[in-house]
């Protein structure tokens, strides 16, 4: 039995057929076919329901796919586990989203990494659904990510630590002051969760002024330059055009209630940190207290 097999029985119930299925594993619809079937015979028992389209996971296939899943997970917790052994405890792996780490990141950790005994951190900027898999997995010590009721990550909360960090806030801004006519909206990639965070509140906002769009991006230094080009409207996190908002580049537009508070939220897993985990971990901490 290969590891694989596992991944392709997951790939048909996320692709809802076994063409589409096939095309997510970039492999061709007969080797997937193959491939399905070597893992049938492998397990003894039927995995689809006879006849059934779209294709149905049997009892059995259930609970073969919903085992592997774990089964698949822990080995890669486990692989994770050995590499950063090999490694040392001096690496510390954190993931969050672009804003974050060239914000909060880079703030939290700048006297920190001053130091000339300062640990090794490794940061990658992920959307925040694939970041919690990635901690999930175990490729990952830190996890950094928006909170909000509109954006939720599901993790195990028994084993993960949580802890609140720095709140902020979306707020709509433009280069000078905007005139009688509702200015044209610059939003975000539907797939960021800023772009979640900021559909789900215009959804909501029944007294907002229809806004035309005029350009979506999924950089968020690249909507402030938009905004203060005059080219549109953006709701930018508070933190970073706080200083332009002093400057007078740029003007907060609208209502109160059309700015929308949201707070970052850290996450590692329960298992005792290392020294240099727990270094990064209070930076971060430190920082949100201050912010």
């Amino acid at each position: 039995m290969q590891l694989k097999w596992l991944a392709d029985l997951q790939a048909v119930v996320d692709g809802g057929s076994f063409k589409a299925a096939a095309e997510l594993r970039h492999v061709t619809a007969p080797a997937f076919g193959r491939r399905l079937k070597a893992l049938e015979q492998w397990v003894g028992v039927p995995l689809f329901e006879p006849g059934s389209q779209p294709p149905r996971l049997s009892a059995a296939g259930q609970r073969l796919c919903e085992q592997g899943r774990a089964t698949t997970r822990e080995l890669e917790l486990l692989r994770h586990e050995l590499v950063a052994g090999v490694a040392g405890d001096s690496l510390v792996r954190l993931v969050t989203g672009r804003t974050l780490a060239h914000s909060v990141v880079a703030d939290a950790l700048a006297p920190l990494m001053r130091r000339p005994d300062a640990p090794q951190v490794q940061v990658m900027t992920r959307l925040m659904n694939e970041a919690s898999e990635m901690l999930e997995r175990g490729e990952v010590d830190i996890l950094l990510s928006y909170h909000h009721p509109a954006l939720t990550l599901k993790l195990d909360g028994r084993r993960y630590l949580q802890a609140r960090g720095a709140d902020d806030r979306l707020v709509p801004v433009l280069h000078g002051h905007a005139g009688k006519a509702p200015p044209r909206l610059l939003a975000y990639d539907p797939g960021q969760a800023l772009g979640r965070l900021l559909d789900d509140h215009l959804a909501h906002l029944r007294e907002l002024p229809p806004l035309a769009l005029a350009m979506r991006c999924d950089s968020v230094d690249s909507l402030r330059e938009y905004a203060m080009r005059g080219m549109g409207l953006a709701w930018l996190p508070l933190s970073m055009v706080a200083a332009d908002l002093r400057a007078g580049t740029l003007s907060v537009w609208g209502e109160p209630a059309w700015q929308i508070p949201f707070e970052t939220r850290l996450f590692r897993r329960k298992k005792p940190p290392s020294p240099a985990l727990s270094r990064v971990w209070d930076a971060l901490l430190a920082h949100s207290r201050r912010a």
